[in-house]
């Protein structure tokens, strides 16, 4: 092995704290894109909260007929 390598009785072989680096990263980066994700499904129910509130105004206010 050279030297800044590390390695265990797993196999492991790594560059020093690169390997840890990168994979801290990556977590970070999973965790942004699950935040994201969550806030576009908040944005999504809000926005069909609106529009099935604008239904029932609708339907309330006699603008639309229902048929049964």
């Amino acid at each position: 092995m050279s030297v800044g390598t590390v390695s265990n009785q797993y196999g492991y072989v790594g560059t020093g704290g690169a390997d840890l680096l990168s994979s801290m990263a990556a977590m970070a980066q999973r965790q942004v894109s699950r935040q994201l994700a969550q806030r576009a499904a908040d944005a999504a129910l809000v926005a069909a909260q609106a529009a099935q509130l604008a239904a029932i105004q609708a339907v309330g206010g006699g603008r639309v007929d229902m048929y049964l």
